[in-house]
């Protein structure tokens, strides 16, 4: 069974909360929570830590300040709203639209039409969250070819130019070292989420994470702990991929360049796959090879797969036309050689962006960036066509 769609429903009337809860706790889906407003705030999500994923608000006779403190937060710090009013009045209207509101109903309220709209949105969200660039992997096609490098750089570039919340997964359990490419050092990371992965929440997984001053927040591997893949709990594993696509907008993996469950696990679910290789014919050996894989035994699309050349040189013997004729595909991005930079980002932890973002190499990190998340379906704001034809008409 999927994630369930958590509703929060905030309002002043106890009995008005009491009844939706009772109606919209029958549907399988919807996890109902609700928030009884007795105090003197009028933001509905006042000293509210975790946002759900959809705010279902019953507006007081106070509605003008409750909508107009709600729409002075920030997009990212408000979720999608779902407005039950006292009328449907076209000022209240406007300024629901303005806190970001996807649908409007008046009292009494048809429960049928409200189920309705809330499962839409938890269909909605199940896509997106299994589905689209919600999760990206990064690989060697052979040893040595820089995913790690363009792994975390791809992940900050998502958090300065794109403005996602993003999560960087370091899924290497012997050797891992992503956290240097930020300058990080983990003191607990993703060993210690797999042992907790089934009481792991939004809140509890930040107890794992690294936060980087760009935004991105990284789940490294700690030296401490070792295991072998075949100790790894999958559902563990699963439940915390889960966790991880509920809590960000995107999550960026460094997987290793092997081939067994906990790879296939993550490669199944990935919405791209980066193939990092260079300029030699054993780079195309072997990237042949791992396309081949994931394709015909993982069932991976060639439209997910983005093949990326690393450290390129225009005077190689193999050209980019050789290897996208022995592939079999475009190269879609191409990464130059800047020895001075990339050693900059492994030695200091400073990624390309802050180095210079102006940069070939930095360009090209971003050119990818574009690859992964151009075709991102961006959650759109504003009430439903059926009430925008209410305010037309009104």
């Amino acid at each position: 069974m999927g994630k369930k769609l958590q509703i929060l429903t905030v309002g002043r009337d106890r009995e008005e909360l009491t009844q939706l809860g009772i109606a919209l706790s029958k549907a399988p889906g919807l996890q109902v929570d609700s928030r009884h407003v007795t105090n003197g705030h009028v933001d509905p999500l006042y000293a509210v830590s975790t946002l759900p994923d959809v705010l279902l608000l019953c507006l007081s006779a106070n509605w003008r300040e409750e909508l107009q403190a709600l729409a002075e937060r920030p997009p990212a710090a408000r979720p999608p709203v779902v407005v039950i009013a006292p009328s449907g009045d076209p000022q209240i209207m406007r300024l629901s639209m303005q806190a970001g509101a996807r649908d409007f109903y008046t009292r009494p309220v048809d429960v049928k039409d409200l189920l309705s709209t809330l499962q839409q949105m938890e269909e909605y969200s199940a896509m997106n969250q299994a589905d689209k660039t919600g999760l990206t992997v990064v690989i060697n096609a052979k040893g040595g070819s820089g995913a790690s490098l363009i792994a975390a750089n791809l992940a900050h570039a998502m958090s300065i130019d794109a403005g996602l919340r993003v999560a960087l997964v370091d899924m290497d359990i012997q050797f891992g070292s992503l956290g240097m490419y930020l300058d990080l050092v983990p003191e607990r990371g993703l060993l210690e989420a797999l042992e907790v992965a089934e009481e792991l929440d939004k809140v509890a997984l930040q107890a794992y994470m690294m936060k980087h001053r760009s935004g991105v927040e990284v789940l490294g591997a700690t030296h401490n702990q070792i295991a072998l893949p075949g100790e790894i709990n999958v559902n563990h594993l699963n439940g915390l991929l889960d966790t991880l696509l509920g809590a960000y907008d995107h999550v960026v993996i460094d997987l290793p360049r092997q081939i067994d469950l906990l790879t296939t696990t993550v490669l199944e679910r990935a919405s791209h796959v980066v193939l990092c290789m260079q300029q030699s014919l054993t780079h195309i050996q072997d990237a042949g090879r791992l396309r081949n894989i994931l394709r015909d035994e993982l069932g991976v699309a060639d439209q997910r797969m983005i093949l990326a050349v690393n450290r390129y040189d225009a005077k190689s013997a193999v050209t980019l036309g050789d290897i996208g004729n022995n592939l079999a595909g475009p190269v879609q991005v191409v990464i130059p050689n800047d020895f001075k930079r990339v050693s900059e980002n492994v030695n200091l932890g400073i990624p390309l962006y802050e180095q210079a973002r102006s940069a070939p190499i930095s360009k090209a990190i971003n050119k990818l960036m574009q690859e992964v998340c151009g075709h991102q379906p961006l959650p759109k704001q504003g009430l439903l066509t059926r009430v925008l034809g209410s305010l037309q008409s009104a």
